[in-house]
């Protein structure tokens, strides 16, 4: 295991070799800086502080897209309260200068098989229904609608509830309250 945490690391069969997909399972210093770094270079505010950026690091999934370079894209899960069979993506960010050549395409499905490998059988996420290029990813990878969609108070802008079914569900969804 590298000073970061990484395991289960692999290139995936179609990818090139220089490409690797990591789940990253120790809160270390590096990978706290690594999800911050890529959070403020792939969105508009930031999304995480330190504290949640470790708690993730420490309760979530989180994965890391990496090339000779070094780290250049994150995806964090947490599982669902409610569909305990399913994961929530929180964030998913590909730095700037690897944007539009099929990264997070690959990296997502990577992703997605390895957690469908877990026994998780759903995924959703929410996305800026403005937001295209994401949504592409998204839908390249089998996300479809949910019909769900939540407006932001401060600002307006309008967000789209995403899913993709991974597998049959194993247990019932836990009762509400």
């Amino acid at each position: 295991m590298s000073q970061f945490g990484f395991v289960d690391s692999e290139v995936s069969p179609s990818s090139d070799p220089t490409i690797r997909v990591d789940e990253v399972r120790e809160i270390s210093q590096e990978a706290v800086r690594t999800l911050l770094d890529i959070d403020l270079q792939t969105f508009s505010e930031p999304t995480f502080s330190h504290y949640t950026a470790a708690a993730f690091l420490q309760t979530g999934h989180v994965f890391t897209l990496t090339v000779d370079s070094g780290v250049i894209g994150t995806c964090v899960f947490m599982r669902c309260w409610d569909r305990p069979n399913d994961a929530n993506l929180l964030s998913m960010g590909i730095l700037p200068g690897f944007r539009g050549q099929g990264l997070g395409q690959r990296f997502l499905i990577e992703v997605l098989d390895r957690l469908r490998a877990r026994g998780v059988m759903g995924v959703t996420l929410t996305v800026g229904e403005s937001n295209r290029r994401a949504r592409k990813v998204y839908a390249d990878a089998g996300f479809e609608g949910t019909g769900v969609r939540y407006e932001d108070p401060r600002t307006g802008d309008g967000f789209v509830q995403l899913r993709v079914q991974l597998g049959e569900p194993i247990l019932t969804a836990l009762p509400t309250p």
